[in-house]
């Protein structure tokens, strides 16, 4: 009686693989269907004569017959994504770039601010006492490293379209060693890629956080795969990784985990182990989110919100006072409410949600059919809604809800095809044992060693707790806060649960003579798994950012799918194999393979795959310079005050006063309680040299903005210098006097009075001038 000789996961390198393994690690997308005709009988393929029939079997043979590895997946990824998302080497600074890069102080070194200070500087290099809520170190790191070499744009935005390349290989070979399926690893990455909705996260130089943090969500799901000993260590790092570059990384504490627990017999066939494996996850993931969190709390010292300050009254629910002092510990930076960004700031907690999910159904379709792509979604485009209840708010409960519930509903019958799959390996074992093979046994070795570290940690920990604590001794783990006690014992544990894994006896299969192998599990379990694990990320790695459990600074960011983009990538993939299988089935003849039905589901990818690849492509080149980006902007969302705005200014810094006036209107129709709309409406007619128009203008914006320094700076000089200042002394002494203690009737009266000697506005409140450093 002859067994397979596929491996064990983790303990050695595979064999070369039987026709039947070849076959379905080759399976659909997107080669023809395995012939069912027995291996015996299977005849290698003919070399194709013609010159074409030559390159398209080479492409295969890369895609196909060959595992996939990190490198091998990197570089047609890294073709595609330099294709999709390269800027025109002379693009400039554009949107929030300039504050980012051009006048973050950390970045430009200003103020004797070291290397290291990164740690003590929020994402714009402002400190914590003035930050708005980003604590992002590592990309402010590789910024201040670059600019040190090189100051371009283009430099500062290609490294950026390289690491999404990075990341769509690694994740390329996450679903491989998941699936087995060379096709379908493939697929994913190229899904993951060509996203378009991705675009501005990877041509969007500030989008350098989204991909590090995506970047360090797809390596904790790659450590899954290393052994039982290893693998928290590497869901640490990566964990750590992604909190460092953007804060959102935080939900890799529960995907993780829930990830180890699904995928477990997938990574590790012989000893799944899945409640140990995800309780592993879940102690590395938590572990280095504590971590985050009290070194943030350290180097970058932020006030409170005001709402955590105010202690609670008496008789507050335990719940309530439970999540305050969660917050309180958490200690988020205050985070800015302009109702111009996310108007639902100012809306109440049943509207809001109302328009989160509406934003949230968008945002969702634009993952699939991204047929408007836009870098800003500000005031009117997405206002409050006036009702509760319309298609986009149910359309958006139903997928917050129905894809967790979905995951749970394929999780169960994932279960169930695993147990058949037990059964039929007990079968097999006992059948090879009756041919007189050996059984396999415990790693005796291993569990012994994984059994004194784990007891001996615990002991410690209690020792510790129990004695020396309450005695005063050891002082550096009295010094340690409460919340990071148990870190330094917990190295050990994790080692020791690790290799009590790795020793126990492996799940009943064949055995060669020296090492134990692997029957693969049936071919719809994994994609099962992956679908599951895919669904519920897309949910909880957006949660975040959808304005339901926290009011966030902006609306809408298509940058805010980088996270979700990962799952969806994966349900996408899956999805397409099991629409092929459909159509072609698995087991024609090999005279049907050529049929029209195998051919439907490819042909549906390239049409899905070229949409997105020419969206990605052209809202790219929405970013080669200011100019175009505000024009594209302005036409993809014509309801956003900011966008016609921004596009005013590009024209006036270009001259063309006559368009920034028509332009800077529209913005003050669409948000007339907007300052800075009415402010620059009066800048460009004072610039045409006509303040007298400008007046009004000015008036209005400074009543509604009395501490908008830079605006009302702005609209005193040119006044002053157009010599029209005096002309209305007595209007500005009046609006100084209804806005008592505001920098409009401190920075109106001392342009009065001082605009002489200091040539209008003292300059050390004039606004930084357009694309200009930061000021000393």
């Amino acid at each position: 009686m002859t067994y397979p000789s596929p491996y064990a996961a983790g303990e050695q390198a595979a064999p070369e693989p039987t026709s039947d393994a070849l076959a379905d690690a080759m399976a659909p997308p997107f080669g023809p269907p395995p012939s069912s005709a027995p291996p015996s009988s299977a005849q290698p393929p003919a070399e194709p004569t013609t010159f074409l029939g030559r390159v398209a079997r080479r492409v295969r043979d890369y895609f196909l017959a060959l595992d996939p590895t990190f490198l091998s997946a990197l570089a047609p990824l890294a073709v595609i994504a330099v294709i999709l998302f390269t800027r025109a080497p002379s693009t400039n600074y554009i949107f929030d770039e300039q504050e980012a890069l051009l006048a973050n102080p950390y970045v430009n070194a200003k103020g004797g601010l070291r290397f290291i200070d990164a740690i003590h500087r929020d994402f714009w290099g402002l400190p914590p006492d003035r930050s708005v809520g980003s604590y992002r170190p590592l990309p402010n790191l590789l910024w201040r490293t670059v600019w040190a070499v090189t100051k371009q744009p283009f430099f500062h935005h290609f490294y950026n379209v390289l690491f999404h390349a990075a990341n769509g290989a690694l994740l390329t070979c996450v679903t491989f060693w998941l699936t087995r399926k060379r096709g379908l690893a493939y697929l994913t990455g190229l899904i993951f890629v060509g996203c378009a909705v991705l675009t501005e996260a990877v041509s969007g130089i500030v989008g350098i956080a989204d991909v590090l943090g995506g970047m360090g969500a797809i390596a904790a799901l790659a450590a899954l795969t290393l052994p039982g000993w290893a693998m928290p260590f590497g869901v640490f790092a990566a964990v750590l990784l992604g909190l460092f570059s953007k804060e959102s990384a935080l939900v890799c504490v529960p995907l993780i985990p829930f990830a180890a627990l699904i995928a477990a017999p997938l990574t590790h066939p012989t000893r799944p182990a899945r409640l140990v494996r995800s309780l592993l996850a879940l102690l590395a993931a938590g572990a280095a989110f504590v971590l985050y969190v009290e070194l943030r709390r350290r180097w970058f010292p932020s006030p409170l919100p005001a709402e955590l300050t105010t202690p609670l009254a008496e008789g507050t629910p335990l719940v309530k006072r439970a999540l305050h002092d969660l917050l309180v510990w958490f200690h988020q930076a205050p985070l800015p409410r302009d109702p111009l960004n996310n108007p639902l700031s100012t809306a109440d907690t049943p509207h809001r949600i109302a328009g989160a999910l509406r934003v949230y159904w968008r945002g969702l379709t634009q993952l699939v059919f991204p047929w408007t792509l836009s870098g800003d979604y500000s005031y009117p485009q997405e206002p409050t809604p006036d009702r509760l209840v319309f298609f986009g708010s149910v359309a958006g409960a139903a997928m917050m809800a129905l894809p967790p519930l979905g995951s749970l509903a394929l999780w169960i019958a994932a279960l169930r095809r695993e147990h058949i799959e037990r059964r039929e390996r007990r079968s097999v074992r006992a059948a090879f044992l009756v041919d007189g093979g050996q059984a396999t046994s415990r790693r005796w070795s291993l569990l012994l060693a994984g059994a004194l570290l784990a007891a001996g940690a615990a002991a410690l920990a209690a020792y510790d707790w129990q004695v020396l604590r309450p005695a005063g001794r050891v002082p550096l783990l009295r010094a340690l806060p409460l919340v990071l006690w148990p870190l330094p014992f917990l190295p050990a544990l994790l080692l020791g649960l690790g290799l009590l894994v790795e020793g126990t006896r492996p799940l009943p299969c064949p055995a060669t003579a020296d090492r134990s192998v692997w029957v693969p599990l049936r071919r719809g379990y994994a994609g099962l798994c992956l679908v599951a694990i895919g669904l519920t990320w897309i949910v909880v790695s957006y949660f975040p950012h959808s304005n339901i459990p926290v009011v966030l600074p902006t609306v809408r960011a298509e940058r805010f799918w980088y996270f979700p983009a990962i799952g969806s990538s994966l349900v996408l993939a899956v999805a397409f194999s099991w629409l092929h299988e459909a159509f072609a089935g698995s087991t024609l003849a090999p005279r049907a393979r050529w049929s029209w039905r195998a051919w439907v589901t490819p042909a549906l990818f390239v049409l899905f795959f070229g949409f997105q690849c020419a969206q990605a492509y052209r809202h790219a080149m929405d970013y080669r310079n200011d100019l175009d980006f505000w024009a594209a902007t302005k036409e993809a969302v014509p309801n956003s005050a900011k966008a016609h705005l921004n596009y005013s200014v590009m024209k006036g810094a270009r001259s063309d006063l006559p368009a920034r006036l028509a332009e800077s209107k529209i913005a003050a129709e669409l948000a007339p309680s907007w300052p800075m709309a009415h402010v620059y409406t009066g800048d460009t007619l004072c610039r045409m040299h006509r303040p007298d128009e400008a007046f009004p203008h000015y008036r209005r914006g400074m009543e509604l903005g009395p501490n908008e320094l830079s605006l009302i700076a702005l609209a005193l000089q040119c006044l002053h210098d157009e010599q029209r200042l005096t002309a209305y002394e007595a209007e500005l002494r009046q609006l100084a006097e209804e806005h008592p203690g505001t920098w409009l009737a401190y920075l109106a009266i001392d342009t009065l009075d001082n605009g002489a000697k200091h040539g209008g506005v003292d300059p050390k409140y004039r606004p930084r001038g357009y694309n200009e450093g930061p000021k000393e």
